[in-house]
């Protein structure tokens, strides 16, 4: 069943949040930064490939230039790829003492295409998957997080560092839920705050559940992640009909249209198991397809 996602007149054929011609700006934008960069450029349609051999996509930036004034997207991508570019060097974690490392290193859900296949395979061989996104371990720093590398991990031992990052996120806290709920009743927990790990409690429904004093029904839960700072809980029940996932996933969409540091627009369903997404994008619309068990909801 498709949901609502609005479409911009002479949408872009790639990143249909644009229109044709801020797609044509922010491409021509992307080549002239890197160019000045002093790097030699082949441009697709989705992404940039310099002569070095590295490539970059574009559908992070296409998500976010349309939440800023064109005039801001030239200082937005530079600061990008001046980011993404720097990640091939030094790293300040490289010598940083085993002890001074795991005291803020936390486990981290990142956006997916941060960490291209070509970087995973080389550099994040450590990385689980949740519901599809990454999860990753992040030093936290006074000014920036910095993702630990195969090698950080490999220095202080694989097994430590996990158990040091999960209980760092849980000296983090959870964050205070507050309810939403729509015209029509339906209704969910949502957890907004400023710290950039937030979402990863995706990773560890359980727990948060208990943390947060919930018990989960015979059904699971339904939770989403839409920017970094935020998460959304639904503990399935007797009363929860269609109506609470479609208020859940159309707030959860205009979240992620509009906070910084968004992260996902989907849908995942926890019932104990791995978290799974109930949500994809399908010819530009979002939609849902929902396991067996929660079939008996559009009937409600």
């Amino acid at each position: 069943m498709a949901l609502f996602r609005r479409k911009p007149k002479d949408p872009d054929a790639t990143f249909p949040q644009l229109t044709r011609q801020q797609g044509e700006t922010m491409r021509r934008i992307c080549v002239e930064t890197l160019t000045g960069m002093g790097h030699a450029v082949e441009l697709a349609e989705d992404h940039v490939a310099l002569s070095d051999g590295r490539m970059f996509g574009l559908e992070t930036i296409a998500r976010t230039m349309p939440k800023a004034p064109e005039r801001e997207w030239k200082d937005m991508i530079e600061d990008y790829f001046a980011r993404m570019t720097a990640k091939t060097g030094r790293s300040i974690l490289d010598q940083m003492p085993a002890e001074e490392l795991l005291a803020r290193t936390t486990a981290k859900i990142i956006d997916p295409t941060l960490i291209t296949e070509e970087d995973g395979d080389r550099h994040y061989k450590y990385t689980q998957w949740v519901g599809l996104l990454p999860l990753v371990m992040a030093y936290d720093g006074e000014e920036t997080v910095n993702y630990l590398r195969d090698d950080h991990v490999e220095r202080v031992g694989e097994d430590l560092a996990w158990r040091t990052a999960y209980a760092n996120l849980l000296a983090e806290g959870t964050g205070t839920p507050q309810q939403a709920t729509g015209t029509d009743g339906a209704s969910f927990l949502g957890i907004m705050g400023e710290s950039l790990f937030q979402s990863t409690w995706l990773a560890y429904p359980a727990d948060l559940l208990q943390a947060l004093e919930l018990t989960a029904g015979p059904k699971g839960i339904l939770m989403s992640v839409p920017a970094a700072t935020a998460l959304n809980l639904h503990v399935i029940n007797d009363d929860t009909s269609v109506k609470d996932l479609f208020f859940m996933t159309q707030v959860t969409r205009a979240q992620y249209d509009d906070m910084p540091h968004s992260l996902s627009p989907h849908l995942y369903w926890w019932n104990g198991g791995p978290v799974q997404p109930i949500t994809e994008v399908f010819e530009g619309d979002l939609a849902m397809t929902l396991p067996d068990e929660l079939e008996y909801l559009l009937s409600k």
